[in-house]
């Protein structure tokens, strides 16, 4: 399985090509999500909603940072059934922290600042 970046999933999102599952529970998805996302959680994915996926398109699964394992679950899960998967390791955080297009109950954010404690900081990797 491949990872991908923001900029590859902002690009494919608009291409028909690339379907974004969040797979985290349905009560975070309602709170923020990447907008054209769809929701569904793990658990049901693989109780059979991975059957809703079209094998035609690529399907990234996110999660909500670098930290969570969920979307690599997922994935790999989804791999066993034949899907072209790659995993955004990145997830809602970096989504997020980069200002992108984002729908649910709360901002960026405000979800940045309740979930991690401050407004998005600066990528390390992008400091002097």
């Amino acid at each position: 399985m491949n990872a991908i970046t923001k900029d590859e999933v902002l690009e494919g999102l608009g291409s028909g090509d690339l379907v974004v599952v969040n797979v985290l529970k349905k009560e975070a998805y309602n709170r923020i999500h990447i907008r054209g996302s769809i929701s569904i959680p793990r658990n049901e994915l693989e109780a059979g909603r991975w059957q809703e996926l079209d094998r035609g398109n690529a399907v990234v699964v996110p999660c909500s940072s670098f930290s969570c394992g969920a979307s690599k679950l997922a994935a790999d899960f989804l791999e066993t059934k034949g899907y072209r998967v790659r995993a955004y390791e990145g997830g809602t955080k970096e989504w997020a922290e980069a200002g992108l297009p984002m729908d649910g109950m709360v901002s960026p954010k405000q979800y940045l600042e309740e979930r991690y404690g401050g407004p998005a900081r600066a990528n390390p990797s992008q400091t002097a």
